[in-house]
């Protein structure tokens, strides 16, 4: 969970920065969501291979590798990054090697053999709310305060600590050959439709991300509330991840059918995000991070359950189609913002939360013991 954190934090934290990041270089809603694009687009292309390459060289020294990135990819955003172009660069970095953490975390709670599955994978997928409540926490901690940047340098020191708390205490056991050529045992044709499902759920949890900061200063709320409103609403999300997990190992719906019908309540949230009202958009945060952040916690259980010797290369495959959504989410809803403002942008978001939901429920049989 630490290490999935350290390295998604750049992700978010470049959304909860946008009213001061942008202000700096000078750039619209619509070119800034290339910078909160290309950290998600990188991870999109690299989510597949790097699955596959954790397949071979065991998670721990993935693990540690991709650490060691993003600690330099951060470490320059706080220091050498003097242009908007330079900030893109930084971030591709950075996504490249979460799609490698990703995918090796998946394989090293899945080789693990544990008794409660679910709340293992519960654990590791709070650290994405984390990131984000951390990343909302920044804004009035160095934002507003002793400048952006220092916000991205402790995160560059936070990531080398880590790197050397998973190279100490990571068990990393040499694969079999079997183990290295072990194929999903989900068909790859319903990994992909899992992947677009999944694309959809992630391009609405990725708007919700990218702009509810923003949103908030719009609708009437102070910069340094809107960043406490979001890490309270990614609070909320943890909170719920985690009682998930403490039931989903047992539980007797299928966990597909459970994140779906998650995913529709945070969309009530995300639609509610459009009222330009103050007290609306406080509850409407509460409600879109919420129901709208669970589903991630279920799905991959089920794809790592499903898919236990093989967890990377099967969640290689799927976070290829939650990456997609994610990266296009900052381009698509930065330009309705601009064309015709946050009311419709939250009224799209929600409703692809609502299709998400839809071929996410249709799988669901497919992921069955």
């Amino acid at each position: 969970m630490l290490a999935t954190v350290a390295t998604v934090y750049p992700g978010f934290l470049i959304a909860a920065l946008s009213v001061q990041v942008s202000a700096e270089f000078e750039v619209t809603e619509a070119t800034y969501g290339w910078g909160l694009g290309s950290f998600f687009l990188a991870a999109t292309v690299a989510s597949a291979p790097a699955g596959r390459l954790a397949q071979r060289i065991g998670p721990r020294r993935q693990m540690a590798g991709a650490l060691l990135v993003s600690a330099v990819a951060q470490l320059a955003l706080a220091m050498v990054a003097r242009s908007f172009v330079a900030v893109l660069v930084c971030l591709v970095l950075a996504g490249l090697v979460n799609a490698a953490m990703q995918t090796a975390v998946n394989l090293s709670i899945s080789s693990a053999q544990l008794s409660r599955l679910g709340l293992a994978v519960s654990l590791k997928q709070s650290a994405m709310p984390t990131a984000s409540l951390i990343s909302g926490l920044a804004v009035p901690v160095f934002a507003l305060t002793i400048g952006w940047r220092w916000a991205f340098g402790v995160g560059a020191a936070w990531t080398l600590l880590v790197a050397l708390l998973v190279w100490r205490n990571l068990d990393d056991p040499v694969p079999t050959m079997v183990q290295r050529n072990r194929s999903p045992v989900t068909s790859m044709r319903i990994l992909v439709m899992s992947g677009i499902g999944f694309g959809m759920l992630s391009f609405s949890a990725g708007g919700l991300a990218a702009w509810v900061v923003a949103s908030g200063v719009d609708a009437g709320l102070s910069e340094g509330f809107a960043g406490v409103m979001m890490s309270v609403g990614a609070a909320a999300g943890i909170a719920l991840r985690l009682f998930g997990g403490s039931v989903m190992d047992e539980m007797k719906p299928r966990p597909l059918s459970v994140a779906a019908v998650t995913a529709v309540v945070g969309s009530v949230g995300m639609a509610l995000l459009g009222v330009r009202a103050e007290a609306v958009h406080v509850v409407a945060t509460l409600v879109a991070f919420g129901g709208g952040w669970i589903w991630p916690a279920f799905t991959n259980f089920a794809v790592v359950r499903r898919n236990a010797e093989s967890a990377a290369a099967a969640t290689g495959v799927t976070q290829t189609g939650v990456y997609v959504g994610v990266f296009s989410a900052p381009l698509v809803t930065g330009a309705l913002i601009e064309w015709k403002g946050y009311q419709w942008m939250w009224l799209v978001v929600a409703a692809m939360a609502v299709m998400g939901a839809a071929v996410t429920a249709s799988l669901s049989r497919h992921y069955d013991r």
